[in-house]
């Protein structure tokens, strides 16, 4: 303690208020202080904003550490597939591809254990396409492009419960297997469209 006073004795002496009183003393030391820690902080704070990039900021020499390339949001037999939906569905619905499941429908639950077994099931499934009414923007079919299982279309329990939900929502759903190769017409049947061609 003795060395803390004496530190402290030194300081006051060296601060131009030293004939102040005691009192005034300690208050002016904890304001140069305080000021200092603000100061401190204040530095570190405004460097580290450096460090990171913000939104807005330019980032110099950016474009020496980093490539991009343009990935292809469909493999060729998909495009194929789409295509041949596309022609299918012409004029009557727009057609999208790789739909998250969660953005076709909206669910209510009123049981939390049930809430929390369908969350992951909704974040991993993405549709393959989807036929969307063009006047309300409501999607009418899910398309999936699937293996059959076993070679016959028995679905997983999670498929099941999948066109379950679809079906709920008023969603019609079509499997259809890579493998197959569809001609439009056939897929205007399986689409149920061929009554309004």
């Amino acid at each position: 303690m003795n060395v803390f006073e004496s530190l402290l004795d030194r300081l006051l002496a060296w601060l131009p208020f030293a004939t102040h009183p005691v009192l005034s003393q300690v208050l002016g030391l904890g304001l140069i202080v305080l000021v200092t820690f603000v100061a401190a902080v204040l530095w570190f704070w405004r460097r580290s904003r450096k460090l990171v990039p913000a939104h807005g900021v330019r980032l110099d020499g950016l474009g020496n550490q980093v490539s991009a390339t343009v990935r292809p949001l469909m493999d060729g037999s998909d495009v194929s597939m789409f295509n041949l939906l596309l022609l299918a569905v012409r004029e009557r619905f727009l057609l999208l591809s790789k739909i998250p499941l969660r953005n076709l429908m909206h669910l209510r639950v009123e049981d939390n254990s049930v809430k929390r077994a369908l969350a992951p099931i909704l974040r991993s499934v993405t549709v393959d396409f989807v036929a969307v009414h063009p006047g309300t923007g409501l999607p009418v079919k899910a398309i999936f492009v699937r293996e059959p299982e076993d070679n016959d279309m028995t679905l997983s329990p999670q498929d099941r419960l999948v066109e379950t939900l679809l079906r709920k929502a008023g969603i019609d759903v079509l499997r259809l297997d890579p493998e197959v190769l569809y001609s439009v017409e056939r897929l205007t049947n399986l689409l149920g469209l061929e009554e309004e061609a």
